[in-house]
């Protein structure tokens, strides 16, 4: 008997002690980045010309320059991303299948200084979207 009391205790022990809740990043503080504005795209040939514009000023927290994040999918299915450094304001996409049905999010993305471990140090805008079909 004494050995299950022992048993016990120990596995109490462990589940009391063996996790570790870290807390999650629930809030990114701070002034929102403005998204891009006039998406649009040209096609020509296998290739899918994306343009935008970019904001005229950026929160004050932000480091520059920010980067531009595309989520690219095809038929309702992600196929990859693309990160764009030093705050690009067009896009060509290759190879291009007229049969499939595509989508481009753009997000502007940009790094804040901080040393908390819990508040991101990045932050996306909302994302503009352009559909091909």
């Amino acid at each position: 008997m004494k050995k299950y009391i022992v048993y016990l205790s120990m596995i109490s022990l462990l589940y009391c002690t063996g996790c570790y809740k870290d807390e999650i990043i629930d809030a990114k503080p701070g002034e929102p980045i403005d998204p891009v504005t006039n998406l649009s795209y040209t096609i020509a040939g296998d290739q899918v010309n994306l343009t935008w514009e970019l904001p005229a000023d950026y929160p004050d927290d932000i480091l520059q320059p920010v980067r531009v994040f595309i989520r690219i999918k095809a038929d309702g299915q992600e196929i990859g991303t693309q990160l764009l450094e030093n705050t690009a304001s067009s896009y060509t996409y290759t190879p291009y299948d007229p049969a499939r049905a595509y989508s481009f999010t753009v997000k502007l993305m940009g790094q804040v200084d901080t040393t908390n471990p819990y508040v991101s140090n990045l932050r996306y805008s909302l994302g503009n979207t352009v559909s091909l079909e």
